[in-house]
């Protein structure tokens, strides 16, 4: 039992008269007994009728369920507490008339709990056998039921015995043999637990140099006692090595994932979801779970480089599509750029052919600004990677178009061209734009003054393409460009808007031309002479186009109508072997000879031309078919002649001013 003493701190208090108590600090001394017990003391009181004290206690403060009579002593035991227990003690005084005094100081004192022994220790947990001079490690369990903390002590078997110390401790045999390794365990009281049931171990008297536990025979390293293997061959042991088979992958990873990492399995799916080991090591997803399709890895620009000065048709490149999905393949590329002054998006193509490189069609640039661009991947399933990061260029700057109007200088049309035949020569007008082609000697405009959607033309180009390879893109298509390739840019009032658009040629088509669109991203040719409309002497074509619908060659509904163009010939006319188109009136067929929408691909049910278009039309076809009756015969012929010698002479003289 254990015994505490207590001694009262002086109070003074009346025993109707005169008696006092008096009470000091706490002591503990053990005492035997069948509880807990506490030993109280206190000062004598001085009064000459004192007769004795009493002890009141009990387990609420103030409210003493208990009382002793202890006489005149100064010191007594309160025996057979209970363990753990909060008792709140005072005392009185009382002389020899009975007469007592009040309560003392109050005291409150806790009782201890029993202390009891540990259990008896599990088993040591260990190799069953190893090699002399080898440190090897035994590990135990034990509990208390006083949840005391334990210290633990070895018997290794051969006379010897640990000290105490934690759970775990290590032991080397200097000989061979079988040895009974058993634990015990003690309290912070120093009770005591039986031994453990022996832990039997094997010692060999083989040779083990660094003393790691491995023979010198199967340790890769012999003399390095952190070392004994290593899987992957690389010189660095698998204990200091975090990828012991060096297939990428962490062995902590592969481990928490049941993956062997002694085995390389980069390469091995085991959840079947189309993504390697390695890539879901690299992605941050787990390799026995099926999460579904994986976005492609962003592409990174390569061509051209952050902010060079390039050209205003660059050619812009990515590096290899890759993918996380073992099976997924390279659909389509996402190709943006932005104008930076402004923030306008100039050019947002989707190409399913162009997916790694791309050449910025004409007109979409301009020179001497900056702009920013980025790519996106999109894999066969549709999903599509991040963006890549920004890259920047300069267009640089071209001194092509002096005065600024949208032709290049050398395409530009003497003051005498006035192809829509209004009485106002072209060069004067804001709202028709005409040139001199790179071939044949046409002179061709492009007006947009009949639409109330259009706001104006920016510029047109013709261009006579560098690659042959354009010539003979279009499967079963004629072969020969009549006038090089015409691109032209324009305004319209709002994003999307539908115009129709004029173009005005100084000459007639030639009888087996067939105007087609190209498509410059993904180099396409489109036959669309179901979409267009001619006047009857096939000089005058009605195309309508939409902002950002097929054929547009920006791609995106942003106010600007990018559009490339080509009449195309199965026979080379440049040689004036072949005669221009003269008798229209029957000879041929107008869906012979078409021209292509960039954007609206609106089939045979369009609607048909204003009255106004009509009674123009007649009137032009009146007009012609009095031509072919003034002009018959050989007379014809001559004129038609002299006609072509007279272009070939006007173009070799503009092109001599221009030089």
């Amino acid at each position: 039992m254990n015994s505490k003493k207590i001694c009262f701190s002086r109070i003074i208090g009346s025993m109707f008269r005169k008696v006092s108590l008096l009470a000091f600090a706490l002591l503990l001394s053990p005492m035997v007994a069948y509880g807990a017990a506490v030993t109280l003391a206190w000062d004598a009181n001085t009064e000459d009728d004192l007769a004795g004290y009493k002890i009141h206690y009990g387990t609420t403060s103030h409210s003493y369920s208990q009382s002793i009579d202890v006489g005149d002593v100064t010191e007594y035991t309160l025996a057979e507490l209970d363990d753990g227990v909060t008792y709140y003690i005072a005392a009185t005084a009382y002389d020899d008339d009975a007469n007592e005094s009040g309560y003392s100081v109050e005291l409150v004192h806790t009782t201890a709990n029993a202390n009891h022994n540990p259990a008896t220790p599990s088993v040591p947990d260990s190799p069953a056998s190893g090699y002399i001079q080898t440190n090897y490690t035994f590990s135990t369990t034990a509990s208390d039921p006083d949840g005391d903390a334990l210290e633990f002590r070895y018997d290794w078997g051969e006379a010897s015995i640990s000290g105490w110390g934690v759970s775990s401790q290590s032991h080397a045999w200097p000989s061979a043999g079988n040895f009974c390794v058993k634990a015990q365990a003690k309290d912070s009281y120093g009770a005591l637990s039986g031994w453990s049931d022996c832990k039997s171990i094997t010692i060999e008297a083989v040779i083990d140099s660094d003393g790691d536990g491995v023979p010198d025979d199967q340790d890769d390293f012999p003399y390095d006692p952190d070392e004994y293997l290593d899987t992957d061959g690389d010189g660095e042991g698998n204990n200091a090595d975090t990828d012991d088979d060096n297939d990428g992958m962490p062995d902590t990873w592969e481990l928490t994932y049941g993956l062997d990492p002694l085995k390389d399995d980069a390469a091995e799916d085991p959840d079947g979801d189309e993504v390697s080991n390695i890539n879901e090591y690299n992605l941050g997803t787990k390799p026995n779970t099926n999460e579904g399709n994986f976005a492609p890895d962003p592409p990174q620009l390569l061509n051209p480089e952050n902010h060079e000065i390039i050209g205003l048709t660059p050619l812009l490149e990515t590096d290899e599509f890759y993918d996380p999905n073992i099976n997924d393949v390279h659909s389509q590329t996402q190709w943006k750029i932005v104008r930076v002054y402004d923030e306008f998006c100039v050019f947002d193509v989707t190409t399913s052919s162009s997916l790694t490189t791309l050449k910025v069609p004409k007109l979409i640039l301009e020179d001497d600004l900056d702009y920013r661009w980025q790519v996106k991947f999109i894999d066969n399933q549709g999903t599509a990677s991040a963006w890549s990061e920004v890259g920047y260029f300069t267009t640089e700057f071209l001194e092509t178009d002096s005065d600024g109007n949208g032709v290049l200088d050398h395409q530009e049309v003497d003051t005498t061209i006035d192809l829509d035949k209004d009485g106002i020569m072209d060069r004067d007008q804001q709202d028709i734009k005409s040139i001199a082609t790179e071939t044949g000697g046409f002179k061709i405009g492009i007006s947009v003054r009949e639409d109330e959607n259009a706001d104006s033309i920016i510029s047109i180009q013709s261009e006579i393409p560098d690659d042959t390879d354009l010539l003979f893109s279009a499967q079963d298509g004629p072969n020969f460009l009549a006038f090089g390739l015409i691109h032209f840019k324009l305004l319209v009032k709002e994003p999307g808007d539908e115009v129709l658009v004029t173009i005005y040629l100084s000459k007639a088509a030639y009888d087996d031309g067939i105007w087609y669109k190209y498509d410059p991203v993904n180099d396409e040719w489109f036959d669309y002479s179901e979409f267009i409309d001619f006047s009857d002497d096939r000089k005058i074509v009605y195309l309508t186009l939409t902002d950002g619908g097929f054929g547009d060659a920006d791609g995106i509904e942003n106010g600007i109508i990018v559009d490339p163009l080509a009449l195309r010939t199965a026979t080379d006319h440049s040689s004036g072997s072949e005669s221009f188109v003269e008798d229209l009136a029957g000879k041929v067929d107008p869906s012979g000879m078409c021209f292509i929408s960039a954007a609206d691909s609106r089939s045979a049910d369009r609607q048909p031309l204003s009255l106004w278009r009509e009674i123009r039309s007649r009137e032009l076809l009146i007009v012609f078919i009095l031509m072919v009756l003034a002009y018959c015969g050989k007379e014809i012929f001559l004129r038609i002649k002299q006609y072509r010698r007279l272009g070939r002479r006007t173009s070799l003289m503009e092109g001599w001013r221009n030089s």
